[in-house]
Order: C-alpha cells, then structure tokens, then sequence
C-alpha cells in the first residue's frame, strides 16, 4: 500500500478516536447527548448475570501483575481492566493511553453511556475469546464497537450478522450503517443484497442509484466460472444419457488442467427440450422450452429459468412472448434480447419452408418481464450469428449476405458493413 496512504488511515483512525473521547467528556455534561453516541442497555431488568453481582469477574488482566490497570466506568457497572490489551483491541483506547488527558492520569475511564452488558461483552472476547452476543442485540453490539473502534469484535458480530440478514431487516441496517457511519456494516448488508439481487428486486427498489450501483458492482466481481449444460436433448427416459444430461457442470481449476464438476441439475422433469442461454449480472438464464404431456399426445411448453451460481438456486421466469426454437439470447445494457430462431411447436428438423422470426423480444430482469421491440430486417438464409457490442446487437444472416446492425436507444434496425461472431445457430 501507498505509504501516504497509510499514514493518512492511521491519521483518520486517530482523530476519530480523539473526537469520540471528546464526546465522551461532552457526553457527561450533556446528558442528551449519549443517546446519540450508544444505546441504553436494553437487556431485559430482571435478567442478571454472576458477573453483575461480584465485582472480581469484572476484573480483566493479563500477564503477572505488571501491567496497567485502569477502571472504565460503563452504565451500570464498573470494570477493572489491562490497558495494553484493551489499548490493542481498540483504537478508541489506544488513543487515550497514549494521550495526557485526565482519565489516563487517574485511570478512570467514563463510559456511563455505554451499556455495562454490551462492554461485558467485549471484554470476554477480547480477554477470553468467548462470544456471546444475543441475536435481538447485535444492532447495539456493532455500534458500540464501531463507535470504541474494537475492530476484531466488530467483524465477529458482522460475521454473525450476515447469517442473520433477512429481507425484512436489511434495510434497518444499512440505515444504521449510515447513522454511525460504519463502512464494514454497510458492505456486510450490501454484499447479502448482492448474493439474492434480483430475488430481492423490490428491496433494491428502496435503495438509491449509488447503492444500488455498487450491489450490481458488486455482483460482478470475483472469480469467473466457465459453465456446460445441454442445450437441447432429443433422447427419452428409456435413454440412461437422458438423466446425465440434466446436469449443469463448473470447471474448477485451470482450463488445461481442471476438472468439471456437477453443480445443479435442470429445474424441470423432463425428456426432451430446447434453450438457449444467456448471462446477466453474473445469473445464468436458460430460456426456451422443453416436452410435457397433454390430454392428446405430446406439447412443446415455453419456460425460462434463472439460476444463481452464489446461492446454488433455480427460480422461474417469465416465458418468451414468441414460441422459438433455436434462436440466439444476448444480454446487453441490463436486459436480454432474443433475437431469430422459428416456431417451437416440435422438434422436426426446419427445412427450406421453414421462417426465421424477425420479431426481436427484450427482457427486463427487474420486472421479470418480455416485451417485442422493433423487428429486424428479414433476409434469406437458415444461420443467425448474434452478438453483444456495447450498447448495439449485430446480426447476420447466411446464405445470402445482410448484415444489419440495430441501435437500442432509438429501437431502429440499419445496415452496416461489417459482423462479428458470439454465437453460431445452425
């Protein structure tokens, strides 16, 4: 790291531990004023512990007896502790005992608005590596070591947290994030929105664009994952290869070397079907449609899937508007276009009769919703090469060359001289 930089954290850390001492000093003259520093302790009264009535399990010490002991004064009780082990798992008093203040010189620390529950229990972490934080109290817990600075204490109760995060309570986090302006709080409610981003769309809706920015940044990142699946299978259950190709496979390790491993399996019973597949904020969509049964013989059903690689799920989504078979999906600028392909309804192999859709449908993720867009100009031919560049979709037709080209923003189709290959549809 950037040695400056790293001065100027050390810098930050301590000027925000110098200001809250002072709002501790303030706090004693401004009563009002502790309410917003901490909460009251909001343990239940008739709750009491062996440690609130005998004063030697308040004492906390290290080492033979040498060391420093300072009295810190909490809201109801007062603890005996070692100020260099307190000063290395807080920065909050690491500043204090290398400052000149009063409450160094007299080893008396007031903290009196601070709960004595939630100080207890900090000290049994930091002294005796035992961590017992009520669930119902973990909001308190955070803040009073975000606002002590007790950094390793802090990312316990996050860590407890993240398991506890639900969609009914992470937005009061994050409010309390920004209250007491703790950044791992933040992260830690915006990496739980990350991991079920489009499951929790209408949360998201509440938040504001830059939040939601960095969620969708967020899911983005960390190590890319090359997937396998079949596409389409045309075998029957009488077929032992039916039920393999039902897998959903990851590599792991390098291309050269790895291994492919099964992940998931298709999110549907059945023999026979057809997809096509595209990526979007790092969710795999499989979309198409596979054979079911009916009154009389067999039917084609439209489906369209989603799967999430961070939580190993499947949920269901909105079908295409148009009944397609092997077309080609892109996603591009946060939605998926469909683009060609001709009439599911079996899966006979297409002959010189058969036509290409022109109709271009778009999906929006957050509505869970396709609407067609502007068709694309037809031309002769039975291959479609489709391909996401920036904020444009290419296409191009075989047998007889039209390559055309179409802008998003104005939904216009035109004609351009030149074509790339993504992906090839015979």
């Amino acid at each position: 790291m950037n040695p400056l930089k790293t001065f100027l954290l050390i810098l930050l850390k301590w000027i925000s531990a110098w200001v809250k001492s002072g709002l501790v000093r303030l706090g004693g003259a401004f009563p009002g004023v502790n309410s917003w520093i901490a909460p009251p302790d909001r343990r239940p009264s008739h709750v009491d512990s062996e440690w609130q009535t005998k004063e030697p399990l308040r004492t906390y010490r290290l080492g033979d007896g040498a060391e420093t002991m300072v009295t810190v004064q909490t809201g109801t009780h007062a603890f005996y502790v070692d100020l260099r082990r307190l000063s290395e798992c807080s920065e909050y008093f690491r500043a204090l005992s290398q400052s000149s203040m009063r409450e160094t010189s007299e080893s008396l620390i007031h903290l009196d608005h601070v709960s004595s529950s939630i100080f207890h229990s900090l000290l049994e972490f930091s002294f005796c590596n035992r961590f017992n934080v009520p669930q119902g109290e973990l909001d308190a817990h955070i803040q009073v070591s975000s606002y002590l600075l007790a950094e390793a204490f802090l990312s316990r109760c996050l860590s407890v947290l993240a398991d506890e995060l639900r969609p009914d309570n992470c937005l009061s986090y994050l409010e309390l994030a920004q209250e007491i302006c703790c950044a791992g709080l933040k992260t830690t409610v915006l990496t739980y929105l990350c991991r079920n981003m489009l499951e929790l769309s209408d949360v998201l809706r509440c938040l504001n664009n830059e939040e939601k920015a960095e969620v969708v940044q967020m899911r983005s990142q960390g190590e890319r994952l090359l997937c396998s699946l079949r596409k389409e299978n045309l075998t029957t259950w009488k077929d032992p290869e039916t039920e393999r190709a039902r897998r959903v496979f990851t590599l792991t390790g390098s291309e050269g070397g790895g291994v492919w491993q099964p992940v998931s399996e298709l999110p549907f019973r059945a023999d026979k079907w057809c997809f096509t597949t595209a990526v979007l904020y790092n969710y795999l969509y499989i979309i198409g449609g596979y054979r079911q049964r009916v009154k009389r013989g067999w039917e084609f059903k439209m489906a369209s899937f989603r799967f999430n690689p961070l939580t190993r799920a499947w949920v269901t989504t909105a079908p295409l508007i148009k009944h397609r078979r092997h077309f080609s999906a892109v996603a591009c600028e946060g939605c998926i276009y469909a683009v060609g392909g001709w009439y599911l309804d079996s899966l006979v192999t297409p002959d010189s009769c058969t036509a290409l859709y022109t109709a271009v449908e778009r999906y929006d993720p957050w509505e869970d919703t396709w609407r067609s867009v502007s068709s694309c100009k037809p031309a002769a031919g039975c291959v479609l090469i489709t391909l996401c560049i920036a904020c444009r979709i290419p296409t191009y037709y075989g047998h007889r060359p039209a390559k055309c080209i179409q802008n998003i923003e104005p939904g216009l189709w035109g004609h351009t001289n030149y074509f790339l290959v993504s992906d090839v549809i015979r």
